[in-house]
């Protein structure tokens, strides 16, 4: 026969769950359940079945003579030898224990040949179900049930009582005549007794036999190793998890992954487990300090956790929280300060042989320890200077000097030490000196350029000879640090007046990247703007135009690009057909870059205002000037409204002035609005 451990219904064996709540059913043999009116073991009246477990079965009874609610445990007829000594062991490890927090017991014997026990019936709720009903605990009730439950721990500790099952279920809720709130530890039922040298007195499981619940189990119950009372107090420590977070700290897809994760893994912090509940950080490290795989890492007692567990205010109920310290803080420190020496030891040798050996990359030549001894000089100079120790301060330098040029490949060294050369030379008044640290500024500046000129011609060579599959994914990776890089030159180029050599350059460029990327891809854009650019700075802007029409018309096709170099190239083509006179054309132009800056997603102030310059300046030249002087207008207060948002910030990059030909006027003036400029499309 089965039954129904939630309605008690009986059912035939063939049926595996409860038709009316679905519970599965519990194979009942041996001796019939006793229903309510038996009278059990001469005393006992049973009123009701509180519960029903695989061994045995929890009544509800009244003691007739005393008249006395109890709630009596029988174990069923078919229970084996191992199963009797446990359910007697439970009598006995129960019955030493006289503890507030720890049930009661009053009876133990046999009748009709069936073990039973009489403990107190208990009236209130589990942690189990409040976690079922409320998600969690709250701190100050969970740090007073905390403290019970250790109080009561201690007891059974110190009677060499290991409770071994300790879980919500295992922990009852109960209220005095005050209703105050209580706690009763429950179902000693796997405990083991140990005698005064912490030996198992009763050895009634072979060894790594596991016993408890998963959840709740220390890794040395896991692994079936000899337990003591610090594996309880692991099991606490999964069960004030539970409480504080609403989840176990530790939760496999099954038993036997559950248990495999106490052993090695690792609970999350609080602060992912629930992150939008506050709990204090001494609880959370009491906790934690409980889940230490490690025995000896754990409290040694639950006399411990009471001593660290916080105090809960009795005026306003808030938490006084104490500083948590480990048992084994000062081993731990000792360990990390020996692995610490050593390590440290063992990088300074691995470093110091690092810095007279490796001589770098082949771009910046020169070992670790020569570039060291070079900064620290530099910074002497520069200390010196500071300090009006002029002489000493160039001597310096001189050295500094002399070892950039001798023993480092990287020019850009070499022109910090004469850039600080030069600073010294203004400062102190040198002025032959200055003249000619002047020079060699402007020498070393342009071999340091034409290195460059050189390195990406070579990178550009390099690209269009690779000819596999794989080849082109890697040219495809290097083609935009290519483009950067080839900013930077032509800007430097540019700069030194070479703008013939920038167009080489970029005539070269353009053609290996369409080649590699295809005459549509964005990048490639980029290119057509950037010898636009280069011919505009020529005074060639039938040349430059055509690159800005076909950058245009890919920038369009390419919607995810940024839409600001989109408006950039269709307001300088605005700009070029109105400087050739072209001026429907350049009105059609301007007036949509100038709608398009209008509705950007994120206002850029500074492209707005271009755009407004440059649509006043073709207003003003076709003779339109009201138009000319309200689109003014506006820019000014755009202008006023830029600069007072971006004033209060100190730190703040301060944006690139507009040039004086881009600045809007109080008063239109053709001639000085938006002349000519270079292209750039980074604004």
């Amino acid at each position: 026969m089965k039954t129904c451990p939630k309605c008690d219904s009986s059912f035939s064996d063939s049926i595996e769950t409860c038709p009316h709540d679905g519970e599965e059913l519990v194979l009942v043999s041996g001796r019939s359940t006793l229903g309510p009116g038996h009278l059990f073991a001469g005393h006992y009246e049973i009123l009701s079945i509180l519960g029903r477990g695989g061994m045995s079965v929890v009544y509800r009874a009244r003691h007739k003579l005393m008249d006395r609610i109890v709630a009596i445990k029988v174990l069923q007829g078919d229970a084996d030898q191992s199963a009797i000594e446990r359910f007697k062991q439970e009598a006995k490890s129960a019955s030493l224990l006289n503890h507030p927090n720890i049930i009661s017991i009053y009876d133990f014997g046999l009748f009709n040949d069936q073990a039973y026990l009489v403990m107190d019936c208990l009236e209130g709720k589990t942690i189990a179900d409040i976690l079922e009903s409320d998600g969690r605990i709250s701190p100050d009730r969970a740090v007073e049930i905390f403290r019970q439950i250790c109080l009561g721990l201690d007891a059974a500790h110190r009677h060499g009582v290991v409770h071994r099952d300790l879980k919500p279920s295992n922990i009852c809720l109960v209220h005095d005549e005050n209703g105050h709130e209580h706690i009763k530890i429950v179902d000693f039922g796997i405990a083991k007794l140990l005698d005064r040298t912490g030996r198992h007195a009763l050895q009634l499981t072979q060894t790594g036999e596991v016993f408890g619940s998963p959840l709740y189990m220390s890794p040395e119950q896991c692994s079936g190793k000899t337990l003591d009372n610090r594996s309880d107090i692991y099991s606490l420590g999964c069960l004030m998890y539970e409480c504080l977070t609403g989840k176990p700290p530790i939760e496999g897809d099954n038993a036997y992954e559950t248990m495999a994760l106490h052993v090695s893994g690792t609970p999350m912090d609080f602060a992912r487990a629930c992150p939008n509940i506050k709990i204090p950080a001494s609880l959370e490290a009491i906790v934690f300090r409980c889940l230490e795989k490690k025995p000896i890492d754990r409290y040694q007692s639950a006399a411990e956790i009471i001593s660290d567990l916080p105090v809960v205010q009795p005026v306003s109920g808030s938490l006084k929280v104490k500083s948590v310290a480990h048992p084994v803080k000062h081993k731990k420190e000792l360990y990390r300060l020996r692995l610490g020496f050593w390590t440290v030891f063992t990088l300074l040798a691995g470093l110091l042989t690092y810095m007279a050996l490796d001589h770098g990359p082949e771009n910046d030549r020169g070992t670790v320890l020569e570039k060291t001894i070079w900064n620290f000089e530099t910074t002497l100079a520069q200390t010196l200077t500071d300090w009006h120790q002029y002489d000493a301060a160039k001597a310096v330098l001189a050295q500094v000097e002399q070892t950039a040029r001798k023993r480092f490949s990287n020019k850009g060294r070499l022109i910090t030490c004469l850039n600080m050369q030069y600073n010294l030379y203004k400062k102190a008044r040198m002025f032959e000196d200055l003249e000619e640290v002047d020079d060699r500024i402007a020498m070393a500046q342009e071999a340091m350029l034409s290195e460059n000129c050189d390195k990406l011609l070579k990178d550009l060579d390099e690209i269009n000879d690779y000819d596999t599959k794989a080849g082109a994914s890697v040219k495809k990776v290097l083609a935009p640090y290519v483009i950067y890089r080839l900013r930077l030159v032509v800007n430097g180029l540019n700069g030194q007046g070479k703008e013939l050599r920038a167009e080489s350059i970029l005539l070269k460029a353009h053609q290996v990247l369409t080649d590699l990327l295809g005459p549509k891809d964005p990048l490639v854009a980029d290119l057509k703007v950037l010898l636009a650019e280069s011919y505009q700075r020529q005074e060639k802007g039938f040349k430059a135009r055509p690159y800005l029409s076909e950058a245009l018309a890919i920038y369009k096709q390419n919607t995810s690009d940024d839409e600001r170099k989109e408006i950039l190239a269709l307001l300088h083509l605005g700009q070029i057909d109105r400087d050739s006179n072209n001026l429907e054309a350049a009105k059609t132009e301007l007036e949509q870059a100038l709608k398009q800056a209008e509705n950007m997603p994120v206002q850029d102030y500074h492209l707005l205002l271009k755009c407004l310059n440059s649509n006043a300046n073709l207003l003003d030249r076709i003779g339109k000037k009201a138009e000319a002087a309200k689109l003014l207008s506006r820019a000014y207060e755009l202008e006023k409204q830029d600069d007072a948002s971006a004033a209060p910030t100190k730190t703040e990059q301060t944006p690139e002035p507009l040039p004086e030909t881009e600045k809007p006027q109080s008063k239109p003036a053709p001639e000085k609005i938006d002349t000519k400029q270079p292209i750039n499309m980074d604004g």
